[in-house]
């Protein structure tokens, strides 16, 4: 059941549905710099009903206040927002998207599109209570994802919220089959997966089969990697949940994208904040806005090619 708010043409910009979506309609999109298109990709925002919570030092909430101040600064040359899962606190509490909305108010008043994912410390349920008024069809049921539609390429967002409040996280089948349809559907459109949770492979010829391991990414990594592989059309893996700022590509030539924290800071030698993403017809180019400007990682360049 994603949600939106405000109203848009689905056909252009958005096909199935939404996320949360504060969305203006499409003619912002045909503002956008011809050629490019540039996303602010946020991820594990923690935010708390109580915005004077914190944790490790750090006020989630004042954190979020300032990347969206930031991200205000720059909304003429902005398509939209991701916000990659962990919106909530803990274990999602309705009182959490309260006050998550109210900070990102300043972008939806803005015409700014905010799409979001779920994480393992989100409640689907509570999520869709927040917004019920603005609830529409999800492409997969009991999932909370969707397809947005640009001219470059297709922004994929999955839900991989298994349990709340629990650390594994869950594609299943039913959505793996719909992502694998549209990527089969549409062999020549660049795809950009999202979700929250990281792959996590463990090679038995390496552990035990048998050896107890804990599983802190997806449980059904294997299934979904092939997928990709299987796949040109996509392109690159973008996902939280480790709270680290991180790049690779795989054996596949596709790239994964660790986003880094925007509010819940594990560690301060790690950078916080968010992403800058510009996309283009050959591939994505993404620079690191760390909140403390002085961090040796502020700043950063990554230019990804597509396979």
């Amino acid at each position: 059941m994603p949600i939106h708010l405000n109203a848009l043409s689905r056909r252009r910009f958005l096909h199935g549905a939404s996320i949360l979506t504060l969305a203006p309609t499409a003619s912002h999109l045909a503002a956008a710099p011809t050629g490019t298109e540039t996303w602010a990709l946020l991820s594990d925002t923690h935010i708390a009903s109580d915005p004077e919570k914190t944790a490790r030092n750090i006020n989630m909430a004042d954190q979020l206040r300032q990347v969206v101040a930031e991200v205000m600064t720059e909304k003429s040359s902005l398509t939209g927002v991701i916000i990659d899962g962990d919106c909530a606190f803990n274990d999602g509490q309705a009182g959490d998207y309260e006050v998550f909305a109210e900070i990102l108010a300043p972008l939806e008043k803005a015409g700014l599109p905010i799409h979001c994912t779920l994480g393992n410390h989100d409640d689907r349920e509570a999520f869709f209570g927040a917004f019920a008024s603005h609830a529409g069809a999800s492409p997969v049921e009991a999932k909370h994802c969707s397809l947005i539609e640009t001219p470059l390429a297709d922004w994929i967002l999955l839900d991989t919220l298994r349990f709340v409040n629990k650390v594994e996280g869950e594609i299943g089948a039913k959505q793996l089959e719909w992502l694998a349809r549209h990527l089969s559907e549409n062999p020549d459109k660049p795809a950009i997966i999202v979700g929250h949770h990281y792959p996590q492979v463990f090679r038995t010829d390496v552990i035990p089969g048998d050896q107890k391991i804990k599983i802190s990414g997806l449980i059904d990594s294997d299934p979904f990697l092939k997928l990709l592989a299987d796949h040109p059309a996509a392109k690159a893996y973008l996902y939280g949940h480790s709270h680290d700022w991180g790049l690779k590509q795989d054996e596949h030539a596709v790239h994964h994208v660790n986003l880094p924290p925007t509010s819940y800071v594990f560690d301060p030698k790690r950078p916080g904040g968010w992403v800058r993403a510009t996309l283009s017809p050959r591939g994505l180019s993404l620079e690191l806005r760390a909140l403390d400007t002085a961090h040796a990682q502020h700043g950063e360049k990554h230019e990804l090619t597509w396979r």
